[in-house]
């Protein structure tokens, strides 16, 4: 509790008149002073009944509609504050806005109850220009004395959430050669017999089977006892290595290849919610790594990482420098070199830079998505399903990433977005769309010649079916 400027000015003149009483040996105005200090005692004892009231009976809660809502729309946010009991004092209770969100004036969102007022409701709408779980959790309460003298302020909690989402983008195709692919990724299985929930096998009947396994059709067919074994479903560790550098920025606002790629890695993110599978990320930028978490299985674990996915931005240094030439590995090029003539001029220019292997390597390792696929693939000790979400504009770096996690992962999945369909109209008209189409589907197919790797194209759904036709109607 806080006194007034009307407090100080009052116990000023107290204190003044008790002075003047002194100096001027009159008893007059020190009985003044005693009454203005008597005044303020009991205003004080009456604030602080008033106070510890409000603080017993009152209760306030906030609602946000709607719950859900993207980037840049605005949500009515309500505020209602209510009394047990009324109280001889007025009351003001204020909605605290987190200062990610565009909140009106302190009066527009302010509940004011009078003396004796024991409800009131106050709906404010608020601008949300930042994505990610917005949460009102405070409620700001300022209690005044009826006589002005003392003003107390306290806060309130509050449990009111909304989720701001970036600018989906509309119609996704995740296909493979063109084909949309209609399946839920994330599913596995353990290759382990047993009780479980998917069919593996039929056999017959062995002594200490129990009834409830004979597959009675087979069976009857057979006319033998036949028993149905099943799979029995494992947890595999969902690893996730998200490009976030500042090529992904590429496409109009809330269609870059960045939204594509952050709704697919959403996706994988509830598929792994929904088995219970542990999941870790990572976020790779320009120059190195912009965030990594992981593994984990606990429920707050998953909105971690929405979280996270729902704020990614791109990058903002400049594009790292990159091969975009079809990827030759070491011993490809040493290949290629001992078919050189040696006699050319040609072949004598050349054959240093497909000799030298070991500066190739040292390349690629030191690029930050080779260097977070690395790591990924370092950190499992079970069973693990790799996904990384990029695009092909570095084909050398991702190809030998890719090499990596087919060797050290137990499954690798590859969502490429297609750069060709997310240039702007300038580097479209300068460029050939359907020669960058079949080069993108070179590579997509060079990836996944690599053993347990799947690799799939992601791409809007109206600009892939405008290049399908196009293909067919070529043919």
């Amino acid at each position: 509790m806080l006194p007034t400027r009307r407090w100080a000015a009052l116990a000023g003149v107290a204190c003044f008149l008790a002075v003047y009483a002194v100096v001027l040996d009159e008893p007059t105005p020190l009985v003044a002073a005693c009454g203005l200090v008597a005044w303020l005692v009991v205003a004080q004892v009456e604030a602080v009944g008033a106070m510890r009231a409000v603080d017993r009976d009152l209760s306030a809660s906030v609602s946000v509609e709607p719950t859900s809502v993207f980037v840049g729309d605005r949500a009515a946010v309500t505020l209602t504050a209510s009394l047990s009991e009324a109280v001889d004092a007025p009351v003001e209770v204020e909605l605290v806005a987190p200062p990610s969100v565009n909140a009106p004036e302190r009066a527009r969102r302010t509940v004011s109850l009078a003396p004796g007022e024991t409800e009131g409701s106050v709906t404010c709408s608020v601008e949300l220009p930042i994505a990610g779980r917005i949460a009102f959790d405070e409620v700001g309460v300022d209690i005044d004395g009826r006589a002005g003298f003392f003003t107390e302020s306290v806060t309130l909690d509050a449990d009111a959430r909304c989720l701001v989402e970036p600018p989906a983008p509309e119609g996704i195709h995740v296909g493979r050669g063109g084909k949309l692919v209609g399946t839920t990724f994330g599913d596995h299985s353990s290759d382990q017999t047993g009780p479980g929930l998917v069919p593996h096998e039929t056999r017959q009947y062995l002594p200490g089977d129990t009834l409830s396994q004979i597959d009675w059709k087979t069976t009857a067919r057979m006319n033998h006892p036949y028993i149905r074994e099943f799979e029995s479903e494992s947890d595999y560790l969902l690893s996730l290595v998200v490009d976030c550098g500042s090529h992904m920025n590429r496409g109009p606002t809330g269609r870059t290849m960045l939204s594509y790629a952050r709704e697919i890695a959403l996706g994988l993110v509830d598929a792994a919610e929904s088995h219970g599978d542990p999941v870790s990320t990572q976020f790779v930028g320009d120059d190195a790594m912009e965030w990594e978490f992981g593994p984990s299985s606990s429920s707050n674990a998953y909105q971690t990482v929405r979280r996270r996915l729902l704020s990614m931005e791109p990058t903002a240094s400049p594009r790292r420098p990159v091969d975009a030439s079809r990827p030759v590995a070491p011993e490809d090029a040493r290949k290629r070199s001992r078919l050189l003539d040696d006699d050319s001029a040609f072949a004598a220019t050349l054959r240093p830079y497909l000799r030298d292997g070991e500066s190739y390597v040292s390349r690629v390792s030191d690029r930050p998505l080779f260097d977070a696929v690395k790591s990924a693939c370092s950190r499992s000790n079970r069973q693990d399903h790799l996904v990384l979400v990029t695009d092909d504009s570095a084909k050398v770096e991702t190809y030998e990433a890719v090499v990596v996690a087919s060797k050290r992962s137990s499954q690798t999945s590859v969502f490429l977005t297609p750069t060709t369909f997310f240039d702007d109209a300038a580097d479209a008209a300068a460029t050939d769309f359907a020669a960058g189409l079949v080069a993108f589907e070179e590579f997509r197919k060079l990836l996944e010649r690599l053993p347990n790797v799947t690799v799939y194209e992601v791409a809007p759904k109206s600009a892939m079916a405008l290049a399908t036709a196009r293909a067919t109607t070529a043919e």
